[in-house]
């Protein structure tokens, strides 16, 4: 990586210390990506607890879910409009991301009633919609011919935040703060604090985005616009279905494992960890290999495997079949069906976090110049479009069944066909 950063160092001038270095340009942006997931992700480890303390039903969990989906999706709109109005700014509105983000979810953490604690949760998602269109816009200007890598860099980050954060969370709640959400909330806060602070530092020391002579001047409607181009409209496609599937999964997955599966909340924390736990690790090689034979392959071969992971496990917990074992030289008994459900979803995890990151780099392959933020808004505005549909129809699905069970044929059912339309789908931009 380091002669590619070396390379790529010179696309913007800027002071030459360490803060400049393309590593340490990559790695802030990389590392405070995964940190603001980390304390998002937390409220999936939450949310059993949160539905046990207000007995919730399937429809509680539901319209909670849409709420906190809609509340980090809506603003995607402007979002982009506000990074490419401000992109001499971009170094300041990445730590102001986070930090909000922080403080609404520890806000959250002190009031009495549901509706304020999902208010606050999802004032912290409209945070930290904020990160997106200015990081990933820092990392195409800065490295134009490693957007790929970069991009997958960064999602890497996030992928960790979202792996570890709710691991994490999971073992203090578990076994020291005796299932005290509330309180993690507010210690959560005080690091918070720290991190904002190193990351401006670190990025108000690297180069900035220097002017772009052909640049069009954003308008608020440009994400929308961006539309009248066949590629965006496959790529928010890819976006919304894959979207659908993930967060649709995060909704109701955790209540599933805790009510279902008798699962604690490490259990809960580590399976939703593995969502992205493979892809942190995979995620920039599936980018560098994007950035070599094409975006094509990877997005499909990303749908195909989501899709028929999310096959197996709903036809594994329809079996009804439980089978024990031991492991072999200790005395720990495992569940067969646990074991496929826990495999299965690290599989899924290869791909379902870093899968966007590859769609995200085909974007702005054909952003034009000046609107990188509106056409990351436009990616992001598609996903959590997606998110926020899918939490809805799949708590439909799951009232009607009466089972959470039936939230991964849904969600297989909808990332599957991906595979075959992106065979044929335009990836490159076209007059309109």
């Amino acid at each position: 990586m380091s002669e590619t950063m070396a390379s790529d160092a010179s696309a913007l001038s800027g002071p030459g210390s360490f803060r400049a270095a393309g590593a340490t340009y990559i790695a802030t942006i990389a590392v405070g990506h995964g940190l603001k997931h980390w304390y998002i992700a937390a409220f999936a480890v939450f949310l059993p607890l949160i539905v046990e303390e207000y007995e919730l039903t399937a429809t509680g969990v539901t319209i909670i879910a849409i709420i906190k989906q809609f509340g980090g999706g809506f603003p995607n709109f402007f979002v982009g409009y506000v990074s490419d109005r401000l992109s001499g700014y971009w170094h300041w509105i990445l730590p102001l991301s986070f930090f909000f983000a922080a403080l609404f979810m520890m806000l959250s953490g002190i009031m009495p009633w549901v509706w304020p604690v999902i208010a606050f949760a999802s004032l912290g998602g409209l945070a930290a919609s904020f990160w997106h269109p200015p990081a990933i816009s820092m990392l195409s200007t800065r490295f134009p011919d490693r957007k790929g890598m970069a991009i997958a860099y960064h999602g890497s980050g996030s992928g960790a935040g979202e792996a570890l954060g709710p691991l994490a969370v999971g073992f203090v709640l578990a076994f020291w703060l005796a299932d005290d959400w509330r309180l993690y909330t507010l210690l959560s806060f005080f690091p918070a604090v720290v991190i904002t602070i190193a990351m401006f530092w670190l990025l108000a020391g690297a180069p900035r985005k220097q002017p772009d002579a052909q640049a069009q001047l954003p308008r608020l409607t440009d994400p929308i616009r961006l539309l009248r181009y066949p590629v965006y409209v496959s790529l928010a496609y890819a976006n919304f279905t894959r979207s659908f599937s993930h967060f649709g999964l995060i909704s109701f997955m955790p209540v599933y494992l805790a009510q279902d599966l008798d699962m604690d909340s490490f259990g809960v924390g580590f399976h939703v960890g593995l969502l992205t736990l493979l892809g942190v690790v995979f995620g920039p090689l599936f980018g560098y290999f994007s950035d070599r034979v094409g975006r094509r392959l990877p997005i499909v071969a990303a749908m195909f495997v989501i899709g028929t992971g999310l096959f197996v496990i709903a036809a594994v917990g329809e079996t009804n079949i439980m089978l024990d074992f031991t492991l072999p030289f200790t005395s720990v008994a495992v569940h067969a069906e646990f074991l496929v459900i826990t495999l299965a979803l690290a599989f899924i995890g290869l791909f379902l976090w870093s899968s966007q990151d590859v769609v995200n780099a085909t974007a702005m392959d054909a952003s034009p110049p000046g609107l990188q933020g509106s056409t990351v808004g436009l990616m992001f505005l598609s996903s959590l479009s997606g998110a926020t549909f899918g939490a809805l129809v799949m708590g439909a699905v799951a009232r009607l069944t009466g089972t959470y069970e039936s939230i991964f044929w849904l969600g297989g059912a909808v990332a599957a066909p991906g595979a075959l339309i992106f065979l044929f789908a335009p990836l490159r931009r076209a007059s309109a």
